[in-house]
């Protein structure tokens, strides 16, 4: 049985990689076709720096050699008209093209009536040419309904030939014929990205369902704000995920505090390394020349790179659905190395049907987006975890002699054992959770923090074991006198692992100091894509030297620096967790990191075996 467990693990594995491999490829085709971003500027600012140089703001915008897109904010009375007092209430004058606009949207969002009303309280609303009607609703909440977009900014704004950007806001209660209204206005207005203001989009909480269709009724697309938090933007991406663009901003206090190069290295960073199409650019208190200098800059550094400002806008990617039956098949080769794993705990004959039986329930649970997700999350736990803790059947039970210690060879072929166990990982993975809603980050990798930590915990339980030769390690530990040495790096390794655990994820940036931050910015200058720290200046080194010290069959401080080892390789796999980064890129993330982390480990390694070896219990290596 154990050769047919055999057999059925080595073919499983093959299957499961080569429809990942075709899977990946598709995804490699998808993303590399993409190559259009749109650079959106706020009206608010075009209208101040145009005025500045005492030009008309078509002009202005026509000046510039990029093309551009430029935002407007939905107006509201308060903004668009003179308001008077009257003896029945508040009056707003406006112009004939703001009348009607404020009419047909107030129509939608609120009770309108077009002679005075019995009821109180309500506002009235005046054309400068004749015409009049009345709102139901208490002033001050009527005078902050959106209204749209100002007819007047947007004749401007058409005129220069510049896109339109679109910013409404949310209101309380809204239904599916107002969402239509809505969307439909801005739509005859030109406006194809929607981006919402504030903290909620179209239709939260009940009728984010018509403002999706509604998007795709009028071929408009959604404009998903990075870090944004807005309330309904993810229910709303899953909904529509081939309508979506992923959107950067930067916020006037930011722009104000960032150099010109600074702005266009966090622009070019995010369309390269986050499948951001849209930036949304603010100079806050600079002028007309340095906004030049920024996109002049940006538009160098995106060619570089492979992209393009263009005219036609940010384009969604295109539908990417994997047939569903080659899901199990991916899943199944999960299944089958879960169990191999597995089957050694027990001592029951039935163990050894464990590879068959979770073969075929992983591949079951792959017909479901959930099941997909848990058999992923079961994938970055054991693929890095078994590259390690068969470390020692591969070097077998011999003990290493001088050649095999100070063998350079040997050890390189080693260390590319849980290498290339992590990026069968890595690759299964992309396989499994691979579609657009992934690519947008509308969906995403479930258990990103336990994914770190379990396999961490179980590679170091193994080295413990292996390192005293008991499964019952702990009671010998327990038994021995503890060191104050010891208590020490104990305590330091351990809050090493949590500050890595709370700083996993993207938007973990709050925990990154400053000298972090100007050495990662050193690290993506040299290298266009910047390895991660956790893998090249620790995990990667302390595997080179753990290794070595299994080569040397030294065990006195295994278990720790396996561990450690266990963070670059956790680390490999979780880069590819992050499925919205290309996969071009998160390839050359890791060969830098891993180029790196051995070539610091063979130095450190070098370094320690020339220091002559103490034959005492401490096992200093």
């Amino acid at each position: 049985m154990a050769r047919v467990n055999r057999t059925l693990l080595v073919l499983g594995l093959l299957l499961s990689s080569a429809v990942s491999g075709r899977i990946a490829f598709e995804r490699w085709r998808v993303e590399g076709r993409n190559r259009s971003v749109e650079l959106i500027l706020d009206y608010s600012e075009v209208a101040a720096l145009a005025a500045s140089e005492r030009k008309p703001i078509p002009e202005w915008l026509r000046s510039f050699s990029i093309p551009l897109s430029v935002a407007l904010t939905e107006g509201t009375l308060t903004e668009w008209g003179a308001r008077y007092e009257s003896n029945s209430g508040p009056l707003y004058v406006l112009s004939p093209e703001r009348y009607r606009q404020a009419k047909a949207a107030l129509a939608l969002k609120a009770r309108v009536e077009l002679k005075p009303p019995a009821q109180t309280p309500y506002i009235t609303v005046q054309s400068t040419v004749g015409g009049r009607f009345a709102v139901l609703g208490d002033p001050q909440w009527v005078a902050q309904i959106g209204l749209g977009l100002d007819p007047l900014q947007v004749r401007v704004v058409q005129d220069s030939g510049a896109r339109i950007v679109a910013r409404v806001y949310n209101l309380p209660g809204v239904d599916a014929f107002a969402i239509r209204g809505i969307l439909q206005q801005l739509h005859q207005q030109g406006a194809t990205l929607l981006v919402f203001a504030a903290d909620q989009v179209l239709g939260f909480r009940q009728a984010i369902d018509a403002t999706a269709q509604a998007i795709r009724t009028f071929g408009m697309r959604y404009g998903a704000v990075e870090f944004g938090k807005q309330a309904g933007d993810a229910q709303l991406s899953l909904l529509i995920p081939d309508r979506t663009v992923r959107l950067h901003s930067i916020s006037v206090s930011e722009a104000a505090t960032l150099a010109p190069d600074e702005l266009v290295e966090r622009l070019e960073r995010a369309v390269q390394e986050r499948n951001i199409r849209a930036l949304y650019l603010r100079i806050g208190a600079g002028d007309t020349t340095q906004l030049r200098r920024v996109i002049e800059l940006l538009g160098r550094a995106l060619s570089r790179s492979g992209f393009t400002i263009q005219a036609d806008g940010a384009r969604p990617f295109p539908p990417l659905e994997p047939p569903l039956w080659m899901f199990p098949l991916v899943g199944m080769g999960v299944g089958i190395l879960t169990g191999w794993v597995m089957r050694p705990l027990w001592v029951h004959r039935w163990a050894e049907w464990l590879p068959t039986l979770l073969g075929m329930l992983f591949a079951l649970l792959c017909l479901l987006p959930l099941g997909r997700k848990l058999v992923a999350f079961a994938t970055a736990i054991v693929f890095p975890m078994v590259g390690l803790i068969m470390l020692p059947a591969l070097m077998g039970e011999r003990a290493a002699g001088a050649e095999t210690r100070h063998s350079l060879l040997r050890l390189l072929s080693l260390l590319a054992f849980p290498f290339g166990w992590s990026l069968m990982g890595a690759l299964h993975i992309v396989g499994l959770l691979t579609s657009t809603a992934f690519l947008v980050k509308a969906d995403q990798f479930m258990g990103i923090k336990a994914a770190h930590g379990l396999p961490l915990l179980l590679v170091g339980g193994f080295y413990a074991a292996y390192a005293v030769g008991s499964w019952d390690f702990w009671r010998r530990w327990l038994q021995q006198p503890i060191f104050w040495w010891q208590a020490g790096i104990a305590l330091l390794v351990l809050l090493a692992l949590v500050l890595m655990l709370v700083r996993t994820g993207n938007e973990a940036s709050g925990a990154v100091s400053e000298l972090e931050l100007r050495a990662r910015t050193l690290l993506e200058n040299l290298m266009n894509v910047r390895p991660r720290t956790k893998e090249f200046l620790i995990g990667h080194p302390a595997l080179v030297v753990a290794i070595a010290l299994l080569m040397a069959n030294r065990r006195a401080w295994l278990p720790l620096l396996m561990l450690l080892g266990a963070v670059g390789q956790v680390s490999v796999v979780n880069t590819f967790c992050h499925l919205h980064s290309p996969l071009a890129v998160s390839l050359l993330r890791v060969a830098w990191g891993a180029c790196i982390g051995i070539v610091l480990g063979l130095l450190l390694t070098r370094t320690l075996s020339k220091r002559p070896r103490n034959s005492s219990s401490t096992g200093v290596p």
